[in-house]
C-alpha cells in the first residue's frame, strides 16, 4: 500500500526546495581552536540589549496597533507588553486566559507584506511544548490564571508580556539583522474591549477594560561594527539573495453540536493546501456556552483518541495519552528544546491538553527536515475524541476542534536592498 504522506512529499516543490537550502551562517562568528587553548570555543565580545518601541498611532480596541521594530542589530526575541485596568467603577471578572486571548494577531510586517504571525491558540501550542522551566516562565509572562472566580477590584490593572512567537527567534541563523534588512513592523490586532470580561461571576453582562499601554519590547544581539560588516559581506557579498527556511502558524477549526456529555468525536478536514511539519490538536472546553463571557474559552478538554486520515487511508489512530507522552521524544539531542512536551503539568488549562503530532525528522527549526503537502492529499481529516473521564458542562452544547499547523516556507533576503520575500507554494 502506498504511503500518502511520502507521495505528498515527492510531489511538493516546496519540500524539495527546503531540503536543498543550506542553513545560513551563524552571525555570531564562533571560532574554534585546539583543546586547551584560549580560543577553543570563543564567541567574540558582543552586546545583548533590550529596547522598547512605542505605537505609531493611537491605542484603540478592536483595531491594529503598529509598533516599529528598531534597527539595533540581530533581532533575537520580542514581546508585546500590554497593560489594562478596571475603570468601570465596580468589580469585574475576567476569563483566566484573557491577556493572551485579547491579542488576536501579532504579525511581522515589511513593506506591507506579512512575513509571519501568531494567534492566541498558536501561541498556546508553542508554549505548551516548551521545556518545563521555559513553559512556566511564559505562563507567568502571559499572566494566566488558574480560574475566573476572583474579582478584579476597581483600579486594579493586569500586565502581560505576550511573546510574538515568530520563527525568526528559534535559532541564531534565523535572526533578522535589522541593520541590513528593510524596516520591520509588529502589527498588534486587539479584540473588542469587553470580549472576555463581565460584571459578575455569572459572566452574562459584559464589562470593558481600559487600555493603558501597548509597547514592543525586543531583545537584540549586536556585534562590533567590523564583525557585523563581515557577516553581511559573507552572507550577501555574492550578489545572490540569502535563502532561509522559516514557518508560519495556520489555525483552522470545526464546531460540532454535542449529543452526550462524554466521549464526543469531532472531526476537521484540513482546508489549507500548504505544507505542514507539525500539527497541534485541541478541543475548546468553553466553546458551547458563548453567553458566558468569562467561561474558559481557551481551555481544552482531555482527549482519549486522535485519528489522522488521508486518501482513504488511516495514517494513525492512537490513544491521546500516547500522543501526549510518547510522540514528543527527543530525536535530536542538540536541539532538545524544540521537542519537549509537558503534559504532566496541568497548572494552567490554557497550555494543557494540546496534543502535538510531529511529522518532521529533526527538531531544529532553521532546517525543517521532512514535511507533508496537504495539497497532494484528499480528505486530509483529523478526528479527536474527548476523554470519557471528562464530563462536558451542562450549559455547553458544542465543542470546537482546533488545529494549528506549522507550515514551512522559503524566505529570501535580497543582497542589494535587504528586501524580504516569502514563498508559500506547496
Amino acid at each position: 500500500m502506498s504511503d500518502p504522506f511520502l507521495n505528498s512529499n515527492a510531489s511538493s516543490a516546496l519540500i524539495a526546495s527546503t531540503d536543498a537550502v543550506s542553513v545560513a551562517k551563524n552571525p555570531y562568528e564562533y571560532r574554534y581552536a585546539g583543546k586547551g587553548s584560549l580560543e577553543s570555543a570563543h564567541v567574540p565580545a558582543h552586546s545583548r540589549s533590550v529596547s522598547v518601541s512605542q505605537p505609531t498611532g493611537s491605542l484603540q480596541w478592536n483595531s491594529n496597533i503598529d509598533l516599529p521594530v528598531l534597527k539595533a542589530g540581530y533581532l533575537e526575541n520580542a514581546f508585546v507588553k500590554i497593560v489594562v485596568s478596571n475603570s468601570t467603577g465596580a468589580n469585574m471578572y475576567a476569563n483566566p486566559n484573557v491577556m493572551n486571548l485579547m491579542v488576536e494577531r501579532l504579525d511581522l510586517i515589511t513593506q506591507g507584506k506579512v512575513v509571519c504571525g501568531s494567534q492566541p491558540f498558536g501561541r498556546a501550542c508553542l508554549v505548551s511544548n516548551k521545556p518545563y522551566s521555559i513553559k512556566k516562565n511564559l505562563e507567568k509572562a502571559l499572566n494566566l490564571k488558574a480560574d475566573d472566580t476572583s474579582a478584579i477590584a476597581v483600579g486594579s490593572s493586569y500586565t502581560a508580556y505576550v511573546p510574538c512567537c515568530w520563527f525568526c527567534f528559534d535559532s541564531p541563523e534565523l535572526n533578522f539583522n535589522t541593520s541590513f534588512v528593510e524596516p520591520l513592523v509588529c502589527r498588534c490586532k486587539l479584540s473588542a474591549s469587553n470580549t472576555y470580561q463581565a460584571t459578575s461571576a455569572t459572566g452574562d453582562v459584559a464589562a470593558a477594560w481600559t487600555l493603558t499601554s501597548v509597547e514592543l519590547i525586543h531583545v537584540f544581539r549586536r556585534l562590533p561594527v567590523e564583525m557585523e560588516q563581515k557577516a553581511i559581506s559573507e552572507n550577501f557579498g555574492s550578489g545572490e539573495a540569502l535563502v532561509k527556511v522559516g514557518y508560519d502558524l495556520i489555525e483552522e477549526s470545526t464546531t460540532k453540536t454535542l449529543s452526550a456529555a462524554v466521549s464526543q468525536s469531532v472531526s476537521h478536514t484540513i482546508e489549507t493546501n500548504r505544507c505542514l511539519s507539525k500539527l497541534w490538536v485541541a478541543v475548546d472546553s468553553g466553546e458551547g456556552d458563548l453567553s458566558n463571557l468569562i467561561d474558559n474559552h481557551g481551555s481544552y478538554l482531555a482527549l482519549s483518541n486522535i485519528k489522522v486520515e488521508a486518501n482513504g487511508q488511516t495514517l494513525f489512530d492512537v490513544d491521546g495519552d500516547f500522543v501526549q507522552y510518547c510522540m514528543g521524544s527527543d530525536m535530536d539531542s542538540t536541539n532538545s528544546a524544540f521537542g519537549v512536551g509537558n503534559h504532566h503539568d496541568t497548572s494552567f488549562e490554557h497550555t494543557s491538553n494540546i496534543y502535538c503530532v510531529d511529522f518532521s525528522l529533526g527538531k531544529e527549526p532553521s532546517k525543517l527536515s521532512n514535511a507533508i503537502s496537504a495539497r497532494e492529499l484528499n480528505s486530509f481529516k483529523i478526528t479527536a475524541t474527548t476523554s470519557a473521564s471528562v464530563a462536558v458542562g451542562a450549559t455547553q452544547t458544542s465543542a470546537r476542534l482546533r488545529v494549528c499547523l506549522q507550515s514551512p516556507m522559503l524566505l529570501s533576503i535580497a543582497s542589494a536592498s535587504g528586501r524580504i520575500s516569502t514563498s508559500l507554494s506547496s
